[in-house]
């Protein structure tokens, strides 16, 4: 059984979803998992904002009325009423949602839009090409626990009974990104969760692999948006993918990796566009992999530095460090000490100032903001000699502000100021590649 997700590039208009349609077939998917038609979630996200500021809807509520209908013209003839009607339902839901905005639920309803709007378009778009189609409401089935981590048994146990009701020949189509929570209140996996939603369903009926269909030739060795000639990579290891993932690499969500990687299922990464190319194939082998795979980096890194004499000889002072940051549900990035000072990134500054002020209390604080990371991915086996100096001879002309290596044999972290990105990828991919 093979799980396809597609994003909101590859179903965004209806020769594109002609396209995915035929991808499915040929590719005998089980389980088709869709983002929301491009522009629609940053629509919603606009009515979400607007609502709470007590403004009108009417440009979002237009564009997606507009949208959806000129779509299921180009698609669907018999169930063009049904469709309309579905189109219909959701633009009232909106309309009602945002005049009765509620601060603790109505968010997650009107994100939540999109996926169930495209995904119901989808299957009778299937069936109107006379297939098995049967919608899934993955609202009934994805959820979080306390903790607001996805419950996989509960996810695994709804969708195998769901799916073995019918015949093994039904095309199953459902939603990425949402979920609900606890409580039962509609919410989402977050930008990029669709992916991560395609993963947890694959691991959850045992499929045989996971492809993650976008508008690129798979997971490429360095960022296309900077560097000239970049290639796509054709094998990365899982935990190389979720290093490059973390650190960047947008074609990937972060999270994907880990259900597959326990449940030993492979990852392929294609085009939608160019359905044939070889892609990236993504697996638990890594036999095939190069000293130096790709460089990704990762921006808005702000710099925390922490000077203080009571670190000497004493123990329990980090502990007191991370305990300030877990309060404030931070992570950290990267991580250097010396006697005297630690240095540590975050990548999410919103309670920076609270933070601060705790750490004040532990020594003296530097703080830079404006920095990048950039994470070089790789087999860096520690027993071998000249890796570091091989790649810092790539950066020669950059300044370099702090290197995280040791903990993975699969990566290497450098932290530069931003104004330095692109000359450090550039010279990377021509030092390296």
């Amino acid at each position: 059984m093979k799980v396809l997700k597609f994003g909101g590039t590859s179903v965004g208009s209806s020769t594109n979803i002609k396209s995915v349609s035929s991808i499915i077939l040929r590719e005998r998917a089980k389980i088709t998992v869709l983002s929301a038609m491009s522009g629609t979630t940053d629509a919603l996200v606009r009515i979400v904002n607007e609502s709470q500021a007590n403004r009108t809807i009417t440009n979002e509520i237009k564009f997606i009325k507009d949208k959806y209908y000129k779509c299921i013209k180009s698609l669907i003839i018999d169930n063009q009423e049904k469709a309309e009607k579905a189109v219909d339902d959701v633009i009232n839901l909106l309309k009602k949602t945002s005049e009765n905005y509620d601060n603790k639920s109505s968010e997650g309803i009107i994100l939540s839009q999109g996926e169930l709007l495209t995904t119901a378009i989808f299957t009778l778009y299937l069936k109107e090409c006379g297939k098995k189609a049967e919608l899934i409401n993955i609202l009934d089935m994805m959820r979080l626990n306390k903790n607001g981590i996805v419950d996989e048994e509960y996810l695994k146990n709804s969708i195998t009974k769901h799916i073995e009701k019918f015949s093994d020949d039904t095309i199953f189509v459902t939603q990425g990104f949402i979920c609900k929570n606890a409580d039962g209140i509609i919410t989402n996996l977050g930008r990029g969760g669709s992916d991560y939603s395609a993963a947890l369903i694959g691991a959850g009926i045992s499929a045989s692999q996971v492809q993650i269909w976008t508008d690129i030739d798979g997971m490429h060795n360095n960022d296309p948006r900077y560097v000239e000639g970049t290639k796509p990579i054709s094998h990365l290891s899982f935990d190389q993918a979720a290093e490059l993932a973390y650190f960047g690499a947008k074609i990937l969500h972060p999270a994907t990796a880990l259900p597959c990687k326990h449940a030993g299922i492979p990852v392929y990464l294609k085009n939608t566009m160019e359905p044939d190319a070889v892609g990236t194939v993504i697996s638990v082998e890594d036999n095939f992999l190069n000293t130096y795979q790709a460089v990704a980096a990762k921006d808005n890194i702000t710099l925390i530095r922490i000077n203080s004499t009571r670190m000497l000889m004493a123990y329990g002072f980090l502990r007191k460090v991370f305990e300030i940051f877990e309060e404030y549900k931070t992570p950290i990035d990267m991580i250097t000490t010396s006697e005297v000072a630690v240095s540590l990134t975050i990548d999410n500054d919103k309670n920076l100032k609270a933070i601060v002020k705790k750490l004040e209390e532990l020594g003296t604080i530097e703080i830079e903001k404006t920095n990048s990371i950039v994470c070089v991915v790789g087999v860096f086996d520690h027993e071998h000699c000249g890796i570091i100096s091989n790649l810092m001879a790539g950066l020669k002309d950059v300044p370099v502000k702090m290197i995280s290596y040791g903990a993975s044999d699969r990566s290497i972290a450098i932290l530069i100021s931003s104004d330095n990105k692109i000359q450090s990828l550039k010279a990377l991919n021509n030092h390296l590649f």
